[in-house]
């Protein structure tokens, strides 16, 4: 990284076989063995220079077994802290929501301890240039920190980027083409990369796990897997992958949903479109034998049903939190819910369900009569009266059209986040790349506008933290 002095590096080997030989900054509290007892004080903190410029891996060492907690800053930046949740003579903690170029001071200590703690500096790296290059404009003050940004297109870059007050503070680059991310119990984020598969990487970019792709050289017993995943109560992941059947004269491609279980390598069918919907009645202007549905979004509802969206025939549909009925399917030739015309969507890339009888569509208004424009709506469902009613919506002002891509996303505090993610000029969108929160009155409270080199953004998920970080304080007299 040009530009940057980075800090002193040294090799240690920590006694008690505690850790492996690293390039580490090791700053010592005293000379006391490990494990005697006394106040949970730390007895060394040692700080892991190796792992990408914005992330730093760190070691605390106690004197005593005890919970351990640590607090990290620079200028211009939060103050965050991590805690532990047990006891231990040796803690590991991940730094993350690091910027660029910066003075960090960082602290650890024992919850409770009156002593003071074990304070160090480090400094971080510059992004790369491709990075760097990256315009990202905020304006206004969004409800949650971190924005989680699934990049498809780029000049240079695909993958995921974490961005917080308009800067990046982290990113995890694919060799493919993103198709849906997902965050997992532990933090782990899951992505969907065109080249390689389903591929799980740890937040200091180390891979966990991976899924790959159906080849002629190894063939899975998934078909290929496309658009989606997304995390399952059960801390497995659910995806959607390609499904073909012979009807007739015809090899028809379609959908089915399948969920993988990294830690035991386990991958099961859960669902399959040809089970429970009618290739000869559901079709849209977009339907073809080698892509019936088009499936490209996946969430779960408040009751544990699975809703997915189906581009192809501009239809949502909830599948039963068993996998053995289609509750109800919305727009589209067939759909089961009565849907007034001007409230229909077109070309839709996101649905959910984020309360009981509430559906949440970032509608594209690809194809759409009488004029394209994009639009986040929302429906209330009826399902003993079999009608869907739009009871808001969001339009740009004036009207920004995304011909694919996007999503909307309902926060804890009611507000929608909100992703228009396609560059001027492609597929006749009119741009700008843009991602914008509003209350439920649609009044926009914050945006981020990408300048050129994001040129396809997939989606935007607004979080709390990255691993359960929180605000804090540093140590004063």
């Amino acid at each position: 990284m040009s530009g940057v002095s980075r800090p002193p590096r040294r090799l240690l080997v920590l006694r008690r076989d505690l850790l492996i030989a690293t390039l580490v900054l090791v700053v010592g509290a005293c000379e006391e063995p490990v494990g005697v007892a006394g106040p949970p004080e730390v007895q060394t903190l040692i700080i892991d220079t190796t792992s990408s410029p914005l992330v730093r891996r760190v070691t605390v060492v106690m004197r005593r077994l005890a919970r351990a907690s640590v607090t990290w800053g620079a200028a211009g930046t939060p103050v965050l802290t991590l805690t532990t949740d047990s006891s231990a003579l040796v803690h590991q903690f991940l730094l993350p929501r690091l910027r660029q170029a910066r003075d960090y001071t960082l602290e650890a200590t024992s919850p409770g301890s009156t002593r003071p703690p074990l304070r160090a500096t480090f400094m971080t790296e510059s992004l790369p240039p491709v990075l760097r290059a990256i315009q990202i404009n905020e304006t206004g003050e969004p409800s949650l920190p971190v924005a989680l940004i699934e990049v498809v297109g780029a000049t240079q870059f695909g993958g995921l980027l974490m961005v917080e007050d308009g800067e990046i503070v982290g990113w995890m680059s694919l060799v493919g083409s993103l198709f849906g991310a997902t965050r997992r119990a532990n933090g782990d984020i899951t992505m969907l990369d065109g080249a390689l598969g389903l591929t799980s990487y740890r937040l200091d970019g180390t891979l966990a796990h991976r899924l790959p792709h159906p080849s002629l050289a190894a063939p899975t017993m998934y078909g290929r897997m496309h658009h989606d995943v997304v995390a399952t109560s059960q801390n497995t992941l659910l995806f959607i992958a390609n499904d073909t059947r012979v009807l007739g004269a015809e090899t028809v491609v379609g959908e089915a949903l399948w969920e993988w279980s990294p830690e035991t390598g386990t991958v099961q069918k859960r669902w399959s479109a040809f089970d429970f919907l009618n290739w000869s009645v559901l079709r849209g202007s977009r339907t073809v034998v080698g892509n019936w549905l088009h499936g490209n979004g996946l969430s779960y509802g408040p009751r544990g049903n699975v809703l997915m969206s189906l581009r192809n025939v501009d239809q949502v549909i909830s599948i039963a939190p068993d996998f053995a009925t289609v509750e109800w399917t919305l727009g589209g030739t067939n759909g089961t819910l009565a849907l007034a015309d001007t409230n229909r969507f077109w070309g839709q890339h996101y649905v959910s369900e984020p309360a009981p009888g509430r559906v949440l569509v970032f509608d594209n208004g690809f194809e759409r009569p009488g004029g394209e424009f994009s639009r986040a709506i929302e429906y209330q469902i009826n399902t003993t009266a079999r009608t869907a009613v739009k009871v808001w919506e969001y339009r740009g002002a004036p009207d920004i059209f995304a011909a694919l891509v996007g999503s909307a996303r309902r926060l804890p505090n009611g507000n929608t986040a909100i992703m228009f993610g396609m560059l001027a000029g492609q597929n006749a969108s009119t741009g700008p790349v843009t991602a914008v929160e509003v209350t439920p009155a649609s009044t926009p409270i914050w945006r981020l506008t990408f300048g050129p080199q994001l040129t396809r953004l997939y989606r935007i998920t607004p979080v709390a933290s990255l691993l359960g970080e929180v605000p804090g304080a540093f140590y004063s007299r």
